[in-house]
């Protein structure tokens, strides 16, 4: 893509265009805001120390340089910014937007690493633009990220100080390489970013792989903002600057060239303390195909969706489809189908939190994404999975979703639930950026739903090489990641459950093992798929809680008449919340249909286990996925007929899905279960 990059002038900034460079783009201008009275000003998105070398650093790039004054202030302090007249953000529209009449730019360079305020107002300009956001350093370790730019010939001197630990006196004007150490100490120290993320201070490049030629300080003064005892702050002024050649004289691809910088896909194979080793001498052949899946399609079986709604504002819908046999039109169907139920329990499309989309053909996947973006397309959409199953031929897509309402003034006390989300739509190489309908993660309370993880390389969006052991891995790693990333209290051993997709039987005994290898706190459901996004060859689609530590684990089952029913459970006795994985198994060779009765014991059975010691059962919901073996001898009318009523006295919400495969191939139905106050 064709890049503008946004500079400050500091270490940032720069590092990020030679990120960029080495991901493969072209960088074809700069971009910078300036003071408007050309001095030192309290801005929370742009640095302004500095300014006056701006100009120096786009001669020694040989780039074009767009500047505009800052005139707006911080008017709009809210986490998700909306434009709004005199903001600085608009600032910096009008300038890209300048930048976008004049040049045929794609992508935006942006330095943020840790400030999801500056993060999601650049965001928020780029989508409005019909830009991409690339912020390779974002959530980068820090004490790591510095070294890298040290390492990659970034000289940079600090231009300004205001923390705990740093003195004008003595750091104004030292080398990044020189203060390392210290930086380091006060880190351990005080808590300092050392990267000087939080503000505690900014940079100047004198010079770097980038320039042709070295910024020279000829004379300059230290500004003291505050004198203060413990922290003071000071910054340098830059009387008079001017540009020195650097000889021999060679190209930009040369001088980058005797450094070394990873390019994306780098940064996922060299996973450090992330790295399992785990033995896949019998990976199976990657183009292993099913047989002819499509001929076990059952007929549409015809049920009617079903919702429930708890006291703590949870709304479940499961079943959400369209009676069409058009992709296109059943998902229209039900989306309208979603926005009535919601409507009709006081929930708004702006409550959802969580999507996942059962399809008959991934290649239908950008139209229907197209129809989905047209609905739920507002600030901080819900997370969402999608994979592909053999779905009857009359009902080609089906929903499940999950709302919750905030109850304000209704709820007291330790009722009250919180909601966030995090939805990072910038390129980076963190984890895969969600640009446009939904987000990473969207937390409501202690419960933290996270969007399907596939082994995606996020600094180029292609799926990992390697085969199924990479792809493990590196959506292990994005789930844990992400996790943190919403909660840096939380991490990936508080996943309560999980439902891992794969496209063929053999994986599963892999994917097992990377996960067991992370973490074996959460209860997981393999099921066969018929395909998945990108093609890719796992997914895992988890929720986790702050508190997985005080969930109480179970393994427990039964015999009913010739079934064998298993059961995993977690459940968390203080909250009211538990989760199930239940295998309901029979001999391979059994022909005969199984009977109502039989469903109606298992379900029974299932249902107990789920509520088990819980409190609250009159207002709580029990959502069920019910995956079902397309190869076995299945009647689904009867089992939609036990479920239905089941829920005469139960709120039982529940989704059935046709898989190819389960974990066991003398498993009929397995079943993921949540039980939500």
């Amino acid at each position: 893509m064709k890049v503008v990059a946004l500079i400050s002038g500091g270490k940032d900034s720069c590092y990020n265009v030679m990120q960029c460079i080495a991901a493969g783009h072209e960088v074809v201008a700069l971009a910078n805001l300036k003071p408007y009275n050309e001095t030192e000003i309290d801005s929370y998105m742009y640095q302004s120390v500095g300014h006056e070398a701006i100009e120096f650093m786009a001669t020694a790039m040989d780039l074009p340089l767009f500047r505009k004054e800052i005139t707006g202030s911080s008017t709009n302090l809210n986490i998700n910014y909306s434009p709004t007249k005199n903001d600085e953000v608009e600032d910096l529209f009008e300038l890209l937007q300048k930048v976008k009449l004049e040049l045929s730019v794609e992508a935006v360079s942006v330095g943020a690493i840790l400030s999801d305020y500056q993060r999601s107002r650049v965001e928020n300009v780029c989508s409005r633009l019909n830009l991409v956001a690339l912020a390779y350093l974002w959530r980068r370790d820090q004490s790591e990220l510095l070294q890298e730019m040290i390492k990659s010939e970034i000289d940079a001197i600090i231009v300004k100080v205001a923390a705990l630990g740093l003195d004008p006196s003595r750091h104004l004007g030292r080398s990044l390489r020189l203060v390392e150490p210290h930086l380091l100490a006060m880190h351990e120290k005080y808590g300092l970013n050392v990267c000087g993320e939080g503000g505690e201070y900014e940079t100047l490049v004198l010079d770097c792989p980038l320039y042709s030629s070295r910024i020279v300080i000829e004379e300059s003064e230290v500004i003291l903002h505050s004198n203060d005892l413990i922290a003071p702050v000071g910054f340098l002024k830059l009387n008079n600057l001017k540009l020195e050649t650097k000889l021999p004289q060679i190209s930009l691809s040369d001088r980058l060239s005797s450094i070394t910088i990873k390019d994306s896909d780098r940064y996922i194979t060299d996973c450090g303390e992330d790295s399992i080793e785990i033995n896949c001498e019998d990976t199976p052949d990657t183009s292993y195909n099913i047989q002819d899946i499509r001929e076990f399609r059952h007929e549409y079986f015809g049920y009617e969706f079903t919702c429930s709604k708890s006291k703590d504002g949870w709304l479940w819908i499961g079943g959400l489809c369209g009676n069409s046999s058009d992709c296109e039109h059943a998902l229209k169907e039900a989306l309208e189908k979603l926005k009535s139920c919601l409507t009709a329990n006081g929930h708004r499309l702006e409550d959802v939190v969580s999507v996942v989309m059962f399809i008959s053909s991934m290649s239908k996947f950008v139209e229907l994404n197209r129809l989905y973006v047209e609905v739920l397309k507002h600030v901080n959409p819900p997370s969402r999975a999608c994979v592909e199953v053999p779905l009857p031929k009359d009902c080609p897509v089906i929903l499940e979703v999950l709302s919750w309402s905030n109850l304000g003034s209704e709820v007291k006390g330790d009722m009250y639930l919180e909601r966030c989300t995090m939805h990072v739509q910038s390129i980076s190489h963190w984890a895969p950026a969600n640009i446009g309908p939904y987000s990473q993660a969207v937390r409501i309370g202690d419960i933290i739903h996270v969007a399907g993880q596939i082994g995606l390389v996020p600094g180029s969006m292609h799926i990992v090489q390697g085969g199924i052991a990479s792809q493990c891995q590196v959506a292990i790693r994005h789930i844990g990641r992400i996790i943190n990333a919403i909660d840096n209290n939380v991490n990936l051993r508080h996943v309560v459950q999980a439902t891992c997709y794969v496209n063929n039987k053999d994986l599963i005994d892999i994917a097992r093992k990377f996960w067991e290898a992370k973490t074996n706190s959460a209860i997981v459901n393999y099921v066969v798929v018929t395909t998945l996004p990108k093609n890719a060859l796992v997914e895992w689609h988890v929720w986790a809680h702050r508190y997985n530590s005080s969930f109480e684990f179970e393994e427990t089952g039964k015999c009913i008449n010739i079934c064998s029913v298993s059961i995993y459970r977690r459940c968390n006795y203080e909250t009211n919340v538990s989760a199930i994985v239940s295998h309901v198994d029979s001999p391979l060779d059994l022909k005969l249909e199984l009977s109502i009765e039989l469903y109606t014991d298992v379900f029974n059975y299932i249902l107990r286990k789920l509520q088990s010691g819980l409190e609250d059962l009159e207002t709580s919901i029990c959502n069920l996925k019910i995956f079902y073996n397309v190869q076995k001898e299945i009647v689904i009318k009867d089992i939609i007929d036990v479920l239905n009523e089941l829920r005469e006295n139960n709120s039982i919400v529940y989704v059935l899905v046709p898989a190819v495969d389960l974990y066991s191939e003398h498993t009929l139905l397995s079943i993921s279960g949540v039980r939500l106050p």
